[in-house]
């Protein structure tokens, strides 16, 4: 069930419990019609191929029985074809520093994508940019496959939060650590059970924009958040 709040009570919500929250999108938009300038924190709408827009939203109650703050739809791709949607929006600020984001993704059958990039740096979820698979994985700036074999349900929100290290002696991004269905309550560490990738990626200097690619409409990605802290991007009752 999706959380009974409207987005501007929860963004009000948010905003005062977590304001480190730097960029959220909920695809709070009518299904059936593209994706615009919803959320806060970009500079403009979506861009270039659009988004579909899909009802019901995504949900997420972790192991703990808290429920994730969401609202809106969720984003997919047109009915009509199989080509892969990209779509591309600018943050209002870049991010230069160490960050934290979080998404929901509900995996499509068989070879598919339904993924985030992160400007391109690296890519989240059920394939990558020109990428299809059948399992969620992490990817590297040129589609090098760094963790994979995440099952897919069909009929279940997977809830994927990260956090990208900036190393300020070599003045670039260079780590990155990712959690698959982690408590809420509690920040994860690396050894916790919900690790699903810990390592080295390419080096990259700022995030300016990112992108949501999705090859089928069965598949849908939703509450995309980007803050300064896990507890930002992770709001829960």
């Amino acid at each position: 069930m999706r959380f009974p709040f409207s987005l501007l009570v929860l963004v009000m919500l948010l905003d005062t419990a977590n304001a480190g929250l730097m960029v959220y999108e909920s695809f709070d938009y009518t299904p059936g019609t593209h994706a615009d300038s919803g959320g806060y924190g970009w500079k403009q709408a979506w861009g270039s191929d659009p988004l579909a827009t899909t009802t019901p939203g995504l949900d997420y109650v972790d192991g703990n029985g808290n429920t994730l703050h969401v609202a809106g739809n969720a984003s997919t791709r047109l009915s009509n074809g199989s080509t892969q949607v990209e779509a591309v929006r600018d943050f209002q600020t870049e991010l230069i520093n160490t960050f934290w984001f979080s998404l929901l993704i509900r995996g499509a059958s068989g070879n598919e994508t339904v993924s985030l990039g992160i400007n391109e740096s690296f890519y989240i979820g059920q394939g990558a940019k020109d990428v299809t698979s059948a399992a969620f994985g992490v990817y590297d700036a040129d589609k090098t496959q760094l963790s994979g074999g995440g099952i897919i349900s069909l009929t279940e929100s997977s809830l994927f939060v990260g956090r990208v290290l900036y190393d300020p002696f070599q003045d670039k991004f260079r780590h990155l650590n990712v959690w698959r269905n982690p408590v809420l309550d509690t920040q994860p560490e690396i050894a916790d059970t919900s690790i699903f990738y810990s390592g080295a990626i390419k080096e990259f200097d700022k995030i300016p924009k990112i992108a949501v690619y999705h090859t089928s409409d069965l598949g849908a990605l939703d509450e995309i958040r980007f803050g300064e802290s896990f507890s930002d991007v992770t709001a829960f009752t």
